[in-house]
């Protein structure tokens, strides 16, 4: 499983191999202070239409909202623009509502549970979320979390394509996308012990284990096997991509998914259309399905996960693992054992062990990054090696002291109006560091009516895509 020794990096492809595109994807609950529980206004009508706004959706609540970055060239400006986004929506919601910080949803009594299951209001997917409904019950999807996005530089994907002598552009994509997102999923365990943040379940009637207060707290109910997940009849794995997308195309055709979009893995290959298209096409990005919500920061989620995922993806294109069956599966396991410990316990030894050596091959790697990123890479890598050693350092340990009465409701509702009453208290200038002051709020309308902007920082210009035209803006305009 752990590859003792790092492959030395080809220098003509440094700039390309640390390059990429990110996003982000976060969801989070809007509550009301009022009732302590999903709030019950509708999404804000100032946010556009959920039909066509790429910004601002909502999930399987009418309360869950998905805010959704657009890819940006570093995981540092996919940050920023989450910080923008969250601004844009804190700015939107009605006088009693907070953001929920946490990813495990408040208490829900049955009418809270009865205008959940019967309040949906995008009715272009009321079939799927009636299926979603019926086949995992009303908590499943009301977990929230965080998708992060990754697409490898395009002269990356040349210079793999020439390394393994593969002709197809389509077939070199999904090669290097699969080792990529093999690789990630099976050091899952290690995340989660680092950034696992769901120690609590406030709902008695949700699908966790009924003896779960005699382990709690945990780690992260939520990328448990008991959390989000498939049934456990459901069984994908990372084995090689076309041995997935036949499990996933069987379970599709039997009933058992609606379509590729119920496989709940960790890792996910992502392309429009339908697993033969991504086959024949190649796929457009990789899908990180990690984290939780990290309550301690100001928009869910810390440059240090971030860049620690990172790395693991530039590890996973460096030092490929030869990894086999069982092995894939012991990782899996691995990660349901961390997911269920005491977050102030050590990892199990084995995988101390493997994370020892895994730390020694990141070290290269910061080592040989471009100056600019250096100093996040290290950051990342110094807490993943102190919170390895010291286990109160972790996110899920740190929230054990705000736990009462096996519940995070009291701490949940006062951080979630700290972290609006902060947003509140700053200026547009300091939410916005990168928009010229003459060209905020054109860029904050721009995104509530959920239009592609390309922001000049040389001209102090703004360029706005709208029907297909490109409009080029000095001062701020009425976009409606």
């Amino acid at each position: 499983m752990a590859n003792l020794h790092h492959n030395s990096i080809d220098p003509t492809i440094l700039d390309a191999l640390y390059a990429g595109r990110f996003g982000i994807e976060i969801e989070e609950h809007r509550v009301q202070t009022s009732t302590h529980t999903l709030s019950r206004h509708p999404h804000p009508s100032a946010l556009g239409d959920r039909q066509t706004q790429p910004y601002f959706q909502t999930d399987f609540s009418e309360s869950q909202e998905e805010v959704v970055t657009s890819p940006q060239h570093s995981t540092k400006q996919a940050l920023a623009h989450l910080h923008e986004l969250q601004t844009i929506l804190a700015e939107a919601l009605t006088k009693d509502e907070i953001i929920w910080p946490l990813s495990m949803p408040p208490h829900l009594n049955a009418d809270d549970i009865h205008f959940l299951n019967t309040h949906f209001e995008r009715p272009w997917y009321q079939d799927y979320r009636d299926l979603l409904l019926a086949r995992y019950g009303s908590f499943q999807h009301i977990m929230a979390g965080i998708h992060v996005n990754f697409s490898p530089d395009e002269k990356l994907i040349d210079w793999y394509s020439q390394q393994h002598h593969i002709h197809s552009r389509a077939t070199a994509k999904n090669t290097l996308f699969f080792q990529i997102a093999q690789q990630v999923a099976s050091y899952r365990w290690l995340l989660t012990y680092l950034f696992g943040a769901s120690p609590v379940s406030e709902n008695p009637a949700d699908n966790l284990p009924k003896d779960r207060t005699d382990i709690e707290p945990v780690r992260s109910w939520r990328t448990s096997e008991f959390g989000f997940a498939n049934l456990p009849e459901i069984q994908i794995d990372y084995v090689d991509l076309e041995t997935q997308v036949q499990q996933i195309q069987q379970y599709i055709a039997k009933g058992d998914l609606y379509d590729k979009s119920e496989f709940y893995g960790p890792v996910r290959l992502k392309a429009p259309g339908d697993l033969p298209h991504l086959v024949q096409n190649g796929a457009e990005y990789i899908e990180f399905r990690l984290f939780d919500i990290d309550p301690f920061t100001q928009d869910g989620i810390s440059q240090n996960a971030l860049s620690f995922l990172h790395l693991l993806i530039l590890d996973a294109i460096i030092n490929p693992e030869n990894w086999q069956k069982h092995e894939l599966d012991s990782a899996r396991a691995l990660n349901h054992v961390v997911s269920l410990q005491n977050p102030n316990d050590l990892l199990p030894e084995t995988a101390m062990t493997y994370a020892n050596t895994l730390f020694s091959r990141l070290a290269y790697i910061v080592q040989s990054a471009p100056t600019a990123q250096r100093p996040d890479f290290q950051a990342a890598l110094d807490f993943a090696r102190t919170a390895v050693q010291q286990p109160n350092l972790t996110v899920g340990a740190k929230l054990v002291p705000f736990i009462d009465n096996q519940s995070l409701i009291s701490f949940g509702l006062q951080r979630g109006l700290d972290i609006l009453n902060t947003r509140q208290q700053s200026t547009l200038t300091e939410d916005f560091p990168n928009v010229p002051d003459h060209l905020i709020k054109t860029y904050i309308q721009a995104h509530q009516l959920g239009l592609e902007t390309i922001l000049d920082t040389e001209n102090r210009q703004l360029q706005v895509r709208r029907d297909g035209q490109i409009i080029t803006l000095t001062s701020d305009q009425d976009l409606k």
